[in-house]
């Protein structure tokens, strides 16, 4: 070897290092949440445990968090989005419930109050116990509509069948 290939080598040696010290860091392991507050949250994991994770999120988003699930997945995610669709993004195949309060530093909006991971019971509709929060009567029939679509999401993504408006029965002239 010459002594240029030697000097190109340690060069290309010390570049290599250079880069990885000063690059961002892209580990697993990593978690990174930002944004919050009244607007959508961001969320970077890589390679973490789903608990950490929401762990992480509970933390940011001020929630309380009950973690319960027979199994601890490793997520990968980079998404931005509204909390509650963020949680069903990092936890699709969980038995995920939460409840929301009414945000009095965001009007107009909710927050998470608390989140239930469970174990996974038995896939079948009929033994779940499913209940609607009552909506407040000063709410408007858009916020109702939204909590609507937000608890059809829920029991989808476990499999249940959202209810249907009930037909009428047509009525009986006689």
């Amino acid at each position: 070897m010459n002594l240029h290939s030697i000097i190109r080598r340690r060069l290309c040696i010390a570049c290599g290092v250079a880069a990885v010290l000063i690059g961002p860091p892209v580990f697993a392991d990593e978690i990174r949440i930002s944004g919050g507050g009244c607007t959508v949250v961001r969320v970077v994991a890589r390679d973490a445990r789903l608990s950490d994770v929401l762990k992480r999120l509970a933390h940011a988003l001020d929630f309380e968090l009950s973690f319960e699930a027979e199994s601890d997945p490793l997520v990968s995610v980079n998404a931005i989005r509204e909390p509650v669709n963020l949680l069903a993004l990092l936890a699709p195949a969980e038995n995920l419930s939460l409840t929301q309060a009414r945000d009095a530093r965001c009007p107009d909006r909710e927050r998470i109050v608390k989140v239930w991971v469970l174990p996974k019971g038995q896939k079948s509709p009929a033994g779940a116990a499913i209940t609607q929060p009552a909506v407040p009567a000063n709410d408007t029939a858009e916020q109702a509509r939204k909590a609507q679509e937000g608890i059809d999401m829920i029991l989808k993504s476990h499999g249940i069948p959202t209810a249907e408006p009930e037909e009428q029965a047509p009525e009986n002239p006689h």
